[in-house]
């Protein structure tokens, strides 16, 4: 028995998956910045690290990573959770309401890869647009906007991805990510980055990371990309929605307190 596994067409025989894994010496791996594993390092920060119980706000561990993310971001507040599907649910599930659409690149992360979760668990539906290398410009997101009748459902949230994944990792320029949430704004509507790879971007922009995303209304990004830690993402935004998404997808993590030790060092 055989199946697919990661996003390309590659498939996996289960009892091969050992083999499939070994890289011949020499050869450097780049099907995705996903394998990258935690350095010895970052193994010794897991195993000394300080911990509490995240329920309570009492890990520091945990506290300040998620301190030192809001900084990072020029963002009130930040989150650690467990992945960055879980991160980007959460943003869908408080900027949006069942019923509602979510405009979002039809090549997405969240459309394509994360299991429906917007629909299955939000309640929502992706509404898709087509963007030149999977990046996304105001007129074409205002063609898809829902007119405001009582009978449509409604576009609460504008969902953008920095750096396109699918598209091979096109960088949106900081001015049309703000030109777009001047406009979505001016409508009511959100605006959520999956930033899952921003830092990648930033380094292609030769920009920073806060002034990238000072006009969204959130981001997500992963820790366990190229920042090489073994698990985890950050959701980062206004005080008042890293508290209203805290208990959205199972309340705070308690497993999180030794796997957020590792972002330190990354």
């Amino acid at each position: 028995m055989s199946y697919t596994v990661a996003k390309g067409n590659q498939r996996v025989d289960p009892d091969q998956v050992a083999e499939a894994g070994k890289i011949p010496e020499g050869v450097v791996d780049l099907r995705s910045d996903t394998v990258t594993r935690p350095t010895p390092e970052m193994r010794r920060t897991m195993a000394e690290a300080e911990v509490g119980d995240d329920v309570y706000g009492e890990d520091p561990t945990v506290n300040r990573l998620e301190r030192r993310a809001a900084e990072i971001f020029g963002k009130e507040a930040a989150l650690f959770v467990p992945t960055g599907c879980m991160g980007n649910l959460i943003a869908i599930k408080v900027w949006t309401h069942h019923g509602d659409e979510v405009i979002c690149e039809e090549r997405s992360h969240v459309n394509l890869y994360e299991l429906a979760s917007m629909s299955a668990i939000a309640g929502c539906m992706p509404r898709v647009a087509r963007g030149e290398d999977g990046i996304l410009t105001w007129k074409q997101i205002e063609a898809v906007i829902r007119p405001k009748i009582y009978y449509d459902s409604q576009t609460a949230l504008v969902c953008l991805e920095n750096t396109s994944n699918m598209a091979g990792g096109t960088v949106y320029p900081t001015a049309q990510v703000e030109d777009i949430c001047d406009h979505a704004h001016a409508l009511g509507l959100k605006v959520h980055l999956d930033g899952a790879r921003v830092f990648n971007a930033a380094t292609a922009l030769g920009d920073d990371v806060a002034h990238m995303t000072r006009k969204v209304d959130s981001v997500m990004f992963c820790l366990s990309k190229g920042l090489g830690a073994p698990v985890g993402s950050m959701i980062a935004g206004a005080k008042a929605f890293i508290e209203g998404g805290g208990d959205r997808c199972g309340g705070p993590d308690r497993t999180g307190k030794v796997a957020g030790a590792t972002a330190h060092r990354s």
